[in-house]
């Protein structure tokens, strides 16, 4: 293993240079199968009709954006935005939209082309089916995510909140407990998650909530919904930094992604210092001081050469690139769900 302070003697066709350490990657990072399929849509959509606007960003990545403008692909904020920019068709992005925008899409008389994520669908259909059954649905995740709105429109209840701690909640007493200033939940309270959360803070949540329901005949529901390939990225990283000891991590990845943002969460609470970075021009000299091995991983909407770029910086500032590339890539891989 490469130490902190020991630079390593690397045979060159030329002679021997000397390297600060090297770089190692997640064996899950980038692009996830939902991401892949969005543009994949998306792209044919623009290609054989014509431009097209997804209203929101399709994904969370501004260098993908910047590339889908370059073929006719431009983000709107509003179907009335893009019917005023001269679009006729719009698009919901990969992390949803509520049921009210194909219904703004017909009233204008555009034409509606969905990129959902699969895996987000069925969170949307499954606080449908919690909301029939009674249930009061906590959507644990960022109120601001379109993902999460998409679950709560979907969930066809006024009876539907976004919290991510307790204090975010209606609530601030256990059923059964009376006072003046004591609100109780009622008596069936379900959670779902948004699906690029951290399933150990979802699971403290929702201990934490469940202490509070299940007094008094309280009926309290979990379903954990986090995606597989946020585990999947998530366990990697873990098994990165207990496997290879590396000493910082470069999370890659938009500053709206929730995902890489976790993945930087997750390096800090494991004593590594992470960073979340867009771009390989982010990254700190001072960072990189005595460090002799950095790790790297990226959210499931960053293309594979925004990694690349980064290992190629890493390299030029004297840290040997990971044998074999930074992943294999399976194109028929597609997730239970």
């Amino acid at each position: 293993m490469v130490t902190a302070t020991t630079d390593v003697a690397i045979a060159t066709g030329t002679g021997t240079s000397t390297r600060r350490g090297r770089v190692v990657v997640a064996t899950e990072l980038g692009y996830c199968w939902g991401v892949r399929r969005a543009l994949d849509i998306v792209q044919s959509a623009a290609d054989a009709g014509g431009p097209i606007a997804p209203i929101g960003d399709v994904i969370h990545n501004p260098q993908v954006v910047i590339r889908l403008r370059e073929r006719g692909v431009e983000g709107a904020a509003s179907v009335e935005e893009a019917v005023d920019r001269g679009f006729r068709r719009v698009a919901i992005t990969a992390h949803g939209m509520g049921p009210h925008l194909a219904g703004e899409a017909a009233q204008a008389g555009v034409e509606l082309v969905d990129t959902t994520c699969p895996l987000v669908t069925k969170v949307q259909r499954l606080a449908q089916k919690l909301a029939r059954q009674g249930y009061f649905i906590v959507v644990y995740g960022d109120s601001y995510h379109p993902e999460v709105r998409s679950i709560i429109g979907w969930s066809g209840t006024s009876k539907a909140i976004a919290a991510k701690k307790m204090a975010d909640l209606p609530w601030n007493a256990a059923r059964g407990q009376a006072g003046p200033d004591k609100v109780t939940p009622p008596r069936k309270v379900a959670v779902v998650s948004q699906t690029t959360k951290n399933v150990d803070e979802l699971m403290a949540f929702a201990q934490q909530l469940q202490a509070m329901v299940i007094p008094e005949g309280g009926e309290f529901r979990l379903c954990n919904t986090i995606c597989e390939p946020t585990s999947e990225r998530q366990n990697a990283l873990k098994r990165l930094i207990e496997d290879e000891q590396v000493e910082l991590i470069l999370a890659i990845g938009g500053k709206k992604s929730s995902n890489t943002a976790r993945l930087a969460e997750v390096g800090q609470s494991l004593g590594v210092p992470s960073h979340h970075i867009e771009r390989p021009e982010e990254i700190d000299p001072s960072w990189l001081d005595g460090v002799g091995l950095v790790g790297v991983t990226a959210g499931a909407s960053t293309p594979d050469d925004v990694i690349q770029a980064v290992v190629d910086e890493l390299d030029r500032r004297g840290y040997t690139p990971p044998e074999g590339g930074i992943r294999q890539v399976d194109p028929d891989y597609v997730p239970a769900f």
